[in-house]
């Protein structure tokens, strides 16, 4: 996502272990992720599993540090598929005809405003308070998006505070000597500010309304050729979910597996935290959040507000309509495929 820059781990073992003995001739498929992003963590969770080979698929994977130069590597034609977040999606839909055919999760909840615990009563009970105050924070990224929904519900405009635009890390070490009193800050630094700094959420991207989903998406050509092939690959990290949910301390386990080789280590409660708090979606709720047989799905609502906000600060200028990109074929296609159905929800 355009707002990580976490190092990339070396993946390779994961990503070759051996296939089951079922497993069917395969096609090969170029995937891009981030490492240590939790969005990301079904196409791991795949290798581990074997599951890439029972689709007939052979897994390219190739990793990026961050959202921009894993989009822009699509205008190369570099992968197929991937995992990216909300802005890097909007972006590529706009310049390179990238498609959305799912969410990963949603990360409303761990893109946050942050402050120190002795200050929360006070700021709550008298919002106001924040006028003249520093706000450290990483400009035109999804946590400024949640300032400016959570702002909004505190009846304030960003003018009435100071913004301070820091990277994570700065914002971590600033606020750590007393500097601010507002931290913008997303996982897995939410952690380390909560566990090293004693600070608690003030505000969150779902408090305010503002939710903050990871993209799964695909160059739009290759999906026009070969529909069958991202269905198999859809359904594949559909069974990721559907896995992580019912088999949760083997997923917590393979997680941070996932996290060490991209060099992140958090505490095992903040491991449990990570699942907690990114809400994900299996095919039947995918279903229902992109179904549009009533008007606008409740992903292309989602997608209005952000695009409005990436468009105001220059990120994505004119950004197309969330119908334009966000697509629910294929996940038609799976739902009416019993194989793949039962592929996807790990039946």
């Amino acid at each position: 996502m355009f707002r990580r820059s976490f190092a990339t781990g070396l993946m390779a073992a994961a990503l070759a272990l051996a296939a089951p003995a079922q497993a069917q001739q395969t096609t090969r498929l170029n995937i891009s992720i981030q490492p240590a992003d939790f969005s990301m963590f079904p196409v791991f969770l795949a290798s581990e599993q074997g599951w890439w080979r029972q689709m007939g698929i052979e897994p390219n994977v190739s990793f990026f540090p961050s959202g921009p130069p894993q989009v822009a590597a699509a205008a190369a034609n570099a992968w197929d598929v991937g995992i990216t977040g909300s802005a890097p999606a909007v972006l590529g839909a706009s310049r390179f005809n990238l498609r959305t055919i799912g969410i990963s999760n949603d990360e409303s909840q761990t893109n946050l405003l942050m402050v120190r615990a002795a200050d929360l009563a006070g700021i709550r009970a008298n919002p106001q308070s924040l006028r003249g105050q520093r706000v450290l924070i990483t400009v035109n990224t999804t946590v400024d998006y949640v300032l400016q929904n959570c702002l909004r519900t505190f009846n304030l405009a960003r003018t009435d505070l100071q913004v301070v635009n820091l990277a994570q890390a700065q914002i971590l070490s600033a606020f750590s000597t007393g500097e601010g009193r507002v931290a913008g800050l997303w996982a897995p630094n939410i952690y380390t500010a909560e566990e090293r700094m004693g600070a608690v959420p003030l505000c969150s991207g779902s408090d305010a309304g503002a939710t903050v989903p990871s993209n799964i998406v695909v160059r739009e050509e290759f999906l026009r050729q070969n529909p069958e092939l991202v269905a198999r690959f859809l359904a594949t990290v559909l069974r990721g979910i559907a896995w992580t949910k019912t088999n949760r301390e083997a997923a917590l386990q393979s997680l941070q597996r996932f996290y060490a080789q991209g060099g992140v280590t958090i505490s095992e409660a903040a491991f449990r935290a990570e699942i907690d708090r990114h809400p994900t979606f299996g095919l039947e709720e995918h279903l229902r959040l992109m179904d549009r047989s009533a008007g606008p799905s409740q992903v292309d609502r989602w997608f209005e507000g952000l695009s409005a906000f990436l468009n105001q600060v220059g990120t994505v200028a004119n950004p197309p309509a969330p119908s334009v990109y966000i697509t629910d074929s294929v996940l038609r296609r799976i739902a009416e495929n019993p194989q793949l159905r039962a592929f996807a929800l790990n039946q």
